[in-house]
């Protein structure tokens, strides 16, 4: 709407002054080299706005035949990028889907297209780990290292590389170079302290940890317990030098900053009992069961009461649950204490409460204890125990990385080598599948037999688990 005014206005002021000039008529004499012209005053401005035109149109096209050579190049230069960009998506495409040959076939495309190295190194070497080339995997990250913008992704992969062959050392040589680049990268930080960790270099990791608490880098929640697993581990580390004193100081600080951690809590609680203070030792271990019920905390609890009658123990236990009755853990405890105490009645109101609440394989494993020791009733404790065996499996401390299962707590899993990623819950169940035999085709039909079904079947019965899916 605009260029149309625009145009408007301009056809108005040539009209405008056209009708002025035919309106003053006028004549023009020029007079040169014994030539003599004359004219209207019409005509010569005619010539002058020719002259304007045809000088503006050379003027332009002499500009295009400077630029003309610049702009094709450009032009030119464009296109290649633009196919080489697309070259390069499709490659980072290919490496998702796993197709190395693909990828490595456009990762040799891009990098003819585009004269930019570090935007082709990463799919090169990506493609080439993905063909299983490691040495030319390690060329393109060490080609990366060479330039600032690409030098911490050229870090990321050889910190990678390093961890799969299992070098450590290494691994944490390029993780030390990565980290002032990146300080704030949490992978890289976890990494770091893992390292540090696997290697028992605790209080380098815990100077890791409280640098990135203290840059908040890390919320403060998982910062108090990352730092409570490694000084839980300082102090398993000094009681096997024998320095106890160094040993409770560590595991002190490790429980004030998370009460909710039963190996702290059980260390400390032995400590402190070893050394005379068994009304504090109680008190440790009654503070975390309060938050965080564990079977070692109770196991600990009647260590340090000691070799008390049955019912002495029993009343043990209920006083360290009293505050937590109703949680699984702490029924479970009490029922084990009333079963050795020969309280009948107690330890069935704490399973049946059991059964219903949490009814993992170790309480159908006390019901089988219960029923051989009340009566003596061999029948109903295998058939107790036969129950256990098709129960869900009882807690244990799983690694939130690999969902490795273990019985001991570590502040690394020994599995993926992840630090603070144990936690004490109930494995996922796993089931198997296997083939399930065809079935046979009608005689005389000419029906094909069925097609092959895979069935799940529970890894602890070995039991077939639902209906078969039908592959076909």
């Amino acid at each position: 709407m605009r260029r149309a005014i625009f145009f408007f206005v301009e056809v108005a002021i040539v009209v405008a002054v056209a009708v002025w000039l035919a309106n003053r008529p006028g004549v023009v004499s020029v007079d040169w080299q014994g030539w003599r012209v004359e004219t209207s005053l019409g005509i010569v401005a005619l010539v002058v706005l020719v002259f304007v035109v045809l000088a503006a149109t050379l003027y332009a096209g002499w500009r295009w035949l400077r630029r003309a050579p610049s702009e094709m190049a450009a032009s030119r230069r464009h296109r290649r990028e633009a196919t080489g960009y697309r070259a390069l998506t499709d490659g980072l495409a290919a490496v998702a889907a796993g197709d190395a040959s693909a990828a490595r076939k456009l990762a040799r495309k891009a990098d003819s297209l585009l004269k930019e190295p570090p935007m082709t190194l990463l799919l090169s070497a990506q493609a080439a780990q993905l063909d299983g080339d490691e040495a030319t995997a390690r060329h393109c990250f060490e080609q990366m290292l060479e330039r600032p913008e690409t030098e911490f992704l050229g870090l990321r992969g050889l910190i990678l590389q390093a961890l799969r062959d299992g070098d450590d050392d290494r691994a944490l040589d390029y993780a030390q170079r990565a980290y002032p680049l990146q300080p704030s990268a949490p992978w890289l930080l976890d990494a770091m302290v893992s390292l540090h960790s696997k290697a028992g270099r605790w209080r380098a990791a815990q100077k890791l940890v409280e640098e990135a608490q203290r840059r908040k880098r890390v919320p403060a929640e998982v910062g108090r317990r990352q730092q409570a697993a490694l000084l839980t581990e300082r102090a398993r580390s000094a009681m096997s030098r024998d320095s106890l004193s160094d040993a409770f100081e560590q595991i002190r600080r490790a429980h004030d900053l998370d009460p909710a951690l039963p190996p702290a809590a059980e260390l400390m609680a032995r400590l402190v009992a070893d050394d005379g203070r068994v009304r504090r030792a109680r008190k440790v271990l009654e503070r975390t069961w309060r938050v965080a019920p564990h079977p070692a905390l109770s196991a600990a609890y009647l260590d340090i009461v000691g070799d008390e009658a049955a019912l002495d123990r029993y009343r043990a236990i209920t006083q360290l649950t009293k505050e937590n009755a109703s949680h699984p853990e702490s029924r479970f405890a009490i029922a084990e204490a009333a079963v050795a105490a020969k309280l009948w009645g107690e330890a069935k109101q704490q399973l049946e409460a059991l059964e219903t609440a949490a009814p993992t394989a170790r309480v159908f494993r006390l019901w089988a204890r219960l029923a051989e020791a009340e009566n003596q009733d061999d029948g109903a404790a295998r058939r107790w125990i036969d129950r256990a065996a098709d129960a869900e499996a009882d807690k244990a401390w799983v690694c939130a990385s690999c969902g490795t299962v273990s019985d001991d707590w570590s502040a690394v899993c020994g599995h993926c080598a992840s630090f603070a990623t144990l936690s004490w819950k109930q494995p996922p169940r796993v089931h198997r599948a296997v083939i399930a035999p065809p079935m046979p085709a009608e005689t005389g039909s000419g029906t094909a037999p069925e097609s092959t079904a895979l069935a799940p079947i529970d890894a602890d019965t070995g039991a077939a688990v639902g209906k078969p899916a039908q592959i076909g």
